[in-house]
């Protein structure tokens, strides 16, 4: 039976995320395979667009702009907080945790600034404006 990648279907892969410099992000080898239900799970548009139709054994390397990947940065996604409201422990530019939000979501952010009397979170993706390289293996298809 001819068992490509297409919606509805459980598939697991084999797969590095880099940063176009050759900077890992995340790979199967860290994070181990990732299996999802194609159509279903939310990914990057690029990343499904470019294994759909592949088989088992495939590989593919897709280099993908930002508006295929993880998005471009939104400058609407930061937003300032009362300084007191922010840990000191954690109280440095740079600085990547997660809040709580609505619906028991969990919101990531990054530090952007620190100001005298608010620190100025970034809410956006950690990789959105990046353009980010995905290499690809498929392991597994199934029904």
């Amino acid at each position: 039976m001819d068992q490509r990648i297409q919606d509805g279907r459980m598939v697991c892969l084999d797969y590095t995320l880099s940063l176009t410099d050759g900077t890992v992000i995340d790979s199967a080898e860290k994070s181990g395979t990732w299996t999802y239900v194609h159509g279903q799970t939310k990914m990057p548009p690029g990343l499904a667009k470019g294994i759909e139709g592949l088989q088992v054994g495939d590989q593919v390397r897709l280099d993908l702009a930002p508006e295929e990947a993880f998005g471009a940065a939104n400058p609407d996604a930061f937003h300032d907080v009362p300084k007191p409201s922010v840990s000191a422990s954690v109280l440095k530019v740079g600085y990547a945790g997660e809040m709580p939000g609505p619906n028991g979501t969990i919101i990531p952010y990054r530090i952007h600034a620190i100001n005298e009397e608010t620190v100025t979170l970034d809410l956006n993706h950690p990789l959105a404006g990046e353009r980010v390289v995905f290499e690809v293996t498929v392991i597994h298809i199934q029904d």
